[in-house]
């Protein structure tokens, strides 16, 4: 087994954090917003004003490793492809 490569790592964090951020939201119940790709990590509940935004909101941290893993392996592998492509056409 090949170790982490830590920069692709962080790359697929932070790819995810921002594609929760940016991709439509799935709305359930009429007051539960849940976002990630390609599975959901964080649901944000509809309430009354004057509550904490924190208090509103659960985060599943075994869904955020799956969505990075997710994530990860797909960089990983278009990675390796440009590398040969690259090495390709060298010769």
């Amino acid at each position: 087994m090949k170790k982490i490569n830590w920069k692709i790592f962080h790359l697929a964090l932070w790819t995810e954090i921002v594609l929760a951020y940016f991709l439509p939201f799935r709305i359930r119940n009429n007051f539960e917003y849940q976002a990630g790709f390609p599975m959901s990590f964080i649901c944000v509940y509809d309430t009354k004003l004057g509550k904490n935004l924190f208090m509103s909101m659960h985060v599943n941290p075994i869904g955020l490793l799956f969505d990075i893993l997710i994530i990860y392996l797909i960089i990983l592998v278009c990675v390796k492809a440009y590398q040969k492509f690259k090495h390709n056409l060298v010769k």
